[in-house]
């Protein structure tokens, strides 16, 4: 694992983290090969939302088996809560299923289901969400701050962002950590910088690393 991951990621535990990356590939790199692994001796949660984003994740999973089989063990043990059309979940195992329909009718069935987790479970929030909040909008704070409050207080959330939407504002004020990924492209497009921000706007770690052929290094 690269040293900004080993230093940043026991800071997790028990805190509310947000991860901003507007690069798909690279997000969910670090999901796989970093994240998922670090935290295998947990219960590991992932919320996925919409089956266009649902398949386009599981192509993403199969092209990372192919280079990287070791994973297979991680993603194995992932407990999956899916909202979509359809139960099937051909990685990890289904631990809910929510029929995509009425937004705020999902959030209520979610926030039932996020009620049952325990402080030491690992929820991780794709950013398949964020089509979720958005369709929920301004009106819907309500049930955002639901699902949020629903949750147990030391639980470790990660929960990843890629696009800007309206209740951006929000979302942000009910994270402990904000981690932000960016290309560098004062170098070229393989290379990116990690920041981390509390709560309070003073950037605790920086790093950077370039990925080639999926595989990240440390700069």
């Amino acid at each position: 694992m690269l040293s900004v991951f080993d230093r940043i990621l026991p800071k997790l535990n028990g805190m509310r983290t947000r991860v901003i990356c507007t690069c798909p590939f690279v997000r969910d790199l670090i999901l796989l090969q970093v994240i998922l692994p670090y935290f295998t001796s947990r219960r590991e949660f992932i919320i996925l939302y919409s089956e266009a984003l649902y398949r386009k994740f599981i192509k993403f999973i199969d092209s990372m088996l192919k280079n990287s089989p070791e994973l297979e063990s991680v993603i194995r043990e992932v407990n999956v809560i899916k909202i979509g059309k359809n139960s099937n979940c051909k990685f990890g195992n289904l631990f809910a299923f929510i029929e995509q329909g009425n937004p705020k009718q999902e959030a209520n069935e979610l926030a039932k289901i996020l009620a049952d987790l325990e402080s030491d479970d690992i929820l991780i929030m794709h950013s398949s969400m964020g089509f979720f909040f958005e369709l929920l909008g301004e009106d819907s704070i309500r049930e955002i701050l639901e699902i949020f409050s629903i949750l147990p207080s030391d639980i470790t959330l990660i929960g990843f962002k890629s696009g800007e939407s309206s209740v951006d504002p929000l979302i942000n004020e009910l994270y402990d950590i904000i981690i932000k990924i960016r290309r560098d492209t004062m170098i070229d497009d393989t290379n990116f910088t990690i920041s981390v921000e509390t709560s309070g706007n003073v950037v605790r770690e920086f790093g950077r690393f370039r990925i080639k052929d999926g595989i990240m290094f440390e700069l």
